[in-house]
């Protein structure tokens, strides 16, 4: 009875020993030696599994440091397109929390993932890092307008700017605001279903486009490729017309349609309007 009492206060001897050699690893693999200077945490405050062009993405940026000073806070993105630096921020304070709002540009590509480095400095010269990655796409609703622009010669409400997107009259109206206008100018009440445009914007009639689901990276690209003209002839039903200057897109129209009526001041054009602005 001796021999196994002597042998059980050994085994448990040695578990306990076992025990305290690795709570002493645990505690000092946690000490806090290795805390850093300062700290920083970053929470997306609008979350979303998917942000479009022109949507705002949200940030609450805390930092604090443990030694000295806050110096700066700098924020950074990364992209197929590379590296952009967002910010840098000159902060010199013990603690600082704030918001900062990112707008989704438009990217090469309809989707990308963009990569945030946020990165805390502290006037000890340590810095400490946060990342986070955000999906966007490029597929994002365009806004649709319907209106109703009538010929020339009923002298209002005959000519079309992008900007505000709305009707205009060609008369009254200072000539870099007439982007679009009919071209019916002489006196014989000829509807000609023509547009041509005071601002130096180019037509490019594509009828084969996906009028419907139109994006900022489709109307973009059909623009580019397409053959473009000073003035757009011929004006009919159902036409898809792609406007801009030079390679760079302005929006595209979709002609519900052509009113040549018996009484000429009711001629007019009828149609929708997506813009990429």
């Amino acid at each position: 009875m001796e021999v196994i009492s002597l042998q059980l206060f050994y085994f448990n001897d040695m578990r306990k020993l076992i025990y305290i050699l690795m709570l002493g690893l645990i505690l000092s693999s946690c000490g806090g030696d290795d805390e850093s200077d300062v700290i920083i945490n970053v929470k997306t405050l609008n979350y979303k599994t998917c942000y479009n062009i022109g949507d705002k993405i949200i940030f609450n940026i805390e930092s604090f440091a443990n030694e000295g000073l806050v110096s700066s806070i700098n924020i950074s993105t990364l992209t197929s397109n590379g590296f952009t630096q967002l910010t840098d921020t000159i902060i010199d304070t013990e603690r600082t929390n704030f918001i900062y709002e990112y707008k989704v540009p438009q990217f090469n590509n309809d989707t990308e993932n963009v990569k945030f480095y946020f990165k805390a400095y502290c006037s000890t010269g340590n810095f400490s890092e946060f990342s986070m990655t955000h999906h966007v796409t490029g597929t994002t609703p365009l806004h649709a307008s319907e209106h109703s622009m009538f010929a020339f010669y009923k002298n209002e409400k005959n000519a079309f700017n992008i900007a505000s997107d709305e009707i205009i009259d060609f008369e009254t109206s200072d000539s870099t605001y007439i982007d679009i206008y009919d071209y019916s100018i002489d006196s014989t009440y000829i509807f000609k279903r023509e547009w041509r445009s005071m601002t130096d914007l180019q037509f490019a009639r594509f009828n084969d486009f996906d009028f419907e689901n139109a994006n900022y990276t489709s109307i973009q690209n059909a623009f580019t490729s397409a053959n473009k003209s000073s003035k757009l002839t011929n004006i009919s039903n159902d036409d898809i017309v792609l406007i801009g200057r030079e390679n760079y897109a302005f929006g595209v129209f979709k002609i519900i349609n052509v009113y040549d009526e018996n009484d000429n001041m009711q001629d007019r054009y009828y149609f929708v309007f997506k813009s990429v602005f």
